[in-house]
């Protein structure tokens, strides 16, 4: 269940990061003359939504220092 729960927040996040690029571009262009409701807060969510992606989900926003390091080495066993 927690799987299923998961990849459906996964799949709701991914399409509301990418409905609001696209109400973001088109309203940069000037597509979107007078924006909607849904439009504005798709664009005002944009910053979260970004900010979400590149601290937990984008490989360059993740502090891999850690997982980069050599094991610290033990105490030595000699027989």
């Amino acid at each position: 269940m927690k799987r299923i729960a998961l990849l459906g927040a996964g799949f709701t996040y991914m399409v509301l990061l990418i409905e609001a690029i696209r109400a973001a571009v088109a309203w940069w262009q000037g597509e979107l003359a007078q924006p909607g409701w849904g439009d504005i807060a798709l664009i005002a969510a944009l910053p979260l939504l970004v900010w979400i992606w590149w601290r937990y989900i984008s490989p360059f926003g993740r502090d891999c220092r850690k997982c980069a390091l050599p094991p610290e080495p033990g105490p030595r066993q000699d027989s």
